[in-house]
């Protein structure tokens, strides 16, 4: 009786340890991580990326979890996270999509118009920015929202450009009257370029931009948050920030005056 039941388990067993071993050899194929990319990256592919990809490596290496990052520009990033070309987006806002979970913020980004010294006029609000010819960053429209895609259709000349130094550059030479861009790229320009802000005007007419992670899986966007909102209290976020700036400017390469392109 014994001798059969045995016979009977050993068919069990190879099945069993079959499917360990394939479990095993087939793990979960690793997750597909967006990351925007800046001109300054699609020059130079050795480029560091840095606070972003920092963070996410360690996020994701601390929850011990394979990661591929891919890059892309940021203007990409929603669409291929809603098409399921992503399973981890950075550099998401609210409101978010349906089926998309987002975390708490893990930076904040103040944007400005910027004019030259000479420049006149007094701007009050973003409705003022219709009057004007504009530069912009790239996928501003997406960042700033609805009310500013609205009043910049209706401008004179409106741009957004990739390459961040060819839009102060644009600035600089008068070729454009107003540039809308994040404070702290302008001055890195700038401070590449030789020039300080102040040879600028600047007006304050946009709220403080929010980056969160985005994902569409609830478990995995918890996880994440967490961990952030742990990193946040204890300076973690910090420190990989300034590591993070640390890596992009310790090998950076002068500007070079770039040509005026179509974008």
């Amino acid at each position: 009786m014994q001798q059969r039941t045995w016979r009977l388990l050993i068919p069990v067993v190879a099945i069993l340890l079959a499917t360990s071993f394939f479990t095993m050899t087939h793990a979960a194929p690793p997750l597909r991580v967006g990351l925007g990319v800046s001109d300054q990256v699609f020059k130079n592919p050795t480029a560091q990326s840095g606070y972003e990809q920092l963070m996410i490596n360690e996020l994701l290496q601390t929850l011990k979890l394979p990661h591929q990052i891919i890059k892309v520009p940021h203007a990409r990033l929603r669409q291929m996270l809603a098409d399921g070309e992503l399973d981890l987006a950075v550099r998401q806002q609210e409101p978010g999509i349906a089926g998309i979970y987002l975390t708490s913020p893990y930076a904040r980004v103040r944007n400005k118009a910027f004019a030259l010294a000479d420049f006149r006029a007094q701007l009050q609000s973003t409705a003022d920015l219709a009057n004007y010819r504009l530069i912009a960053f790239q996928n501003a429209r997406g960042v700033l929202g609805p009310i500013y895609a609205e009043v910049t259709a209706r401008a004179p000349e409106y741009r957004e450009l990739t390459d961040h130094t060819q839009a102060v550059l644009m600035l600089l030479k008068g070729r454009t009257e107003l540039l809308v861009m994040n404070e702290k790229t302008l001055d890195n320009v700038l401070t590449g370029l030789g020039r300080t802000r102040n040879e600028l005007r600047e007006f304050d007419l946009f709220a403080v931009t929010e980056f969160r992670l985005g994902s569409r899986d609830a478990a995995l966007t918890h996880e994440l948050d967490l961990l952030l909102s742990l990193w946040q209290k204890n300076g973690r976020l910090q420190l990989l920030h300034q590591r993070g700036q640390e890596q992009r400017h310790a090998k950076r390469p002068q500007p070079q005056p770039a040509t005026v392109r179509n974008e």
